[in-house]
């Protein structure tokens, strides 16, 4: 048992584990892509129209809504906008040569994959950076790929996918800018770079500004602490290292970084003065007539009505509290994250989970953050690591900012939203990195115990996670109209069947209480 306890650690350990992961990752995300019907369940035709919508601009200013626009809401004011523009040029060079919608799609989604991909490698390094072992980083990468949204998310046209990298990547920028600040060596390449990049994540979704705000008051305060509120001394530094690059990188940066403010201000700087929001009311923009085009608005605005006509009636409509409304979004997110989606054959119907990784995600979250309160209580997670003090604030600012917008989109519609597994994974890993701190002073003289807890969950997560749950959940109307992916999939799961703990495929027991 010791002997294979240590191999265990070993491979965990290994940067050959790490890219088997990617590798297995990236298997996984490309079956889905390529056997999962168009359109997949997170708004991929609504993605994919707005791509189309794009390719006939070569700049992204609209200044009024494009013509066959209207079923994807008010596509010229929308804030989250940069994915489909850019996305829009792969699809117009594809778009020349390959005539066949599907053989367009299934590229589209690989070059998804490739980001997410992409954004595996980044988080690794940040997780490193952050002090965490290779072991746990390790860890932690291979049970996110295994969460059944990872791959059915990156395997299908979506901004998510864009943004993930993004988020690492800011993660990774600002925390070399705190090793700067440190060193009283500010680098102002360093400080523009992260400026224009997430200013550009924010035009990609613009849920990224609670981010983009945890990482502004995050340096101001880092700032602060290391000059003492001196900002005079920081100028020098700044000048030295400006100088230090060619006229070329100083260009570069300059025009990258007015490029990005300005496209930031045309489309979400005029929302927020013209119509005091970044993302208006579709109403407010364009026609009702119009908006009702919009599906997502149209049920909305329906809802919002009912509820109006309600409290106008004086009956009184029954909203839930914040901490049961809190209840509730906390279950959403875990069953939303393990959860099985049929194709638009069935009408997206849900499945159940497969019961061994989605019990084992939900025992570890919940013990995590049990862990995690207990070291902050005890005053042993932060310490001299400032990194995580950076991850605490993203996290709690955006999960804040997250589910104070769905509560309110709530009491105004009567309807739950906001509630999906993939708003999570922005923040999955850099929760991972507090988990590693949090947990080290209470496993500290325990190694065989973590190494075994370790073996134990990536096995439940094996039995069934990731694309496996795809798999396993699917039949043949979710495929692509192809007698290959029809048979390949029949294929798997006849494999699969004798050695994946399938569970119930019906909502019969009580864990799924919202039936």
């Amino acid at each position: 048992m010791r002997g294979f306890l240590q191999r265990f650690q070993a491979m965990l350990n290994s940067r050959r584990f790490f890219w088997a992961t990617v590798t297995f990752f990236v298997v996984e995300a490309a079956w889905i892509g390529l056997s999962a019907a168009y359109p997949q369940a997170f708004d991929e035709s609504f993605h994919f129209g707005i791509i189309k919508v794009y390719s006939h601009y070569w700049l992204p200013f609209l200044n009024s809504q494009p013509p066959h626009a209207d079923a994807y809401g008010a596509v010229f004011r929308d804030p989250s906008y940069l994915y489909h523009y850019v996305m829009s040029f792969p699809y117009r060079l594809i778009a020349h040569f390959v005539h066949s919608q599907t053989t367009q799609i299934i590229i589209l989604r690989f070059i998804n994959i490739a980001f997410v991909a992409v954004g595996l490698v980044i988080f690794r390094r940040v997780l490193l950076h952050a002090r965490v072992s290779k072991s746990f980083a390790n860890l932690s990468i291979a049970l996110f790929i295994l969460i059944p949204i990872v791959p059915q998310l990156a395997g299908q046209i979506n901004y998510d996918n864009l943004l993930f990298p993004l988020v690492a990547w800011t993660c990774l920028l600002t925390m070399e800018v705190v090793d700067e600040f440190k060193k009283h060596e500010p680098s102002i390449y360093t400080l523009l770079t992260l400026a224009t990049l997430c200013t550009f994540a924010t035009m990609v979704k613009y849920e990224f500004l609670p981010i983009y705000l945890s990482i502004v008051l995050f340096l101001a305060f880092t700032l602060y602490r290391n000059f003492h509120g001196d900002w005079w001394h920081i100028w020098t530094p700044l000048r030295k290292s400006w100088a230090k690059k060619s006229g070329f990188v100083q260009v570069v940066l300059v025009v990258l970084l007015l490029v990005s403010v300005g496209l930031f201000v045309r489309r979400d700087g005029v929302n927020l003065v013209k119509y005091h929001s970044f993302t208006p009311d579709c109403a407010k923009v364009m026609s009702v007539q119009a908006c009702n085009a919009y599906g997502p608005w149209n049920y909305s605005h329906h809802q919002h009505q009912w509820v109006e006509s309600q409290r106008a009636a004086g009956q009184k409509v029954h909203f839930e509290g914040p901490i049961v409304y809190t209840i509730w979004w906390a279950y959403w997110l875990w069953y939303r994250s393990f959860f099985a989606v049929d194709g638009p054959g069935h009408d997206y119907r849900n499945y159940p989970p497969l019961p061994l990784p989605a019990a084992a995600a939900g025992i570890i979250g919940i013990a995590s953050v049990l862990v995690v309160l207990v070291a902050l209580l005890r005053k042993q997670l932060f310490g001299r690591n400032p990194y995580l003090s950076l991850f605490c604030m993203i996290i709690v600012i955006y999960l804040a900012a997250l589910w104070v917008e769905g509560y309110l989109q709530y009491h105004k519609t009567d309807v739950k939203v906001l509630m999906n597994g993939r708003y999570l994974l922005p923040v999955l890993l850099p929760f991972a990195a507090i988990v590693s701190q949090a947990t080290g002073p209470m496993l500290r003289n325990l190694s065989k115990f973590k190494i075994s807890l370790a073996a134990i969950v990536l096995l439940c997560f094996v039995e069934g996670g990731g694309a496996l749950t795809f798999i396993m959940r699917s039949n043949p109307n979710w495929d692509w109209p192809n007698s290959a992916a029809v048979h390949v999939n029949n294929g798997a799961r006849d494999v699969l069947r004798p050695v994946i703990f399938e569970g119930d495929k019906t909502y019969g027991t009580h864990v799924w209480f919202f039936n």
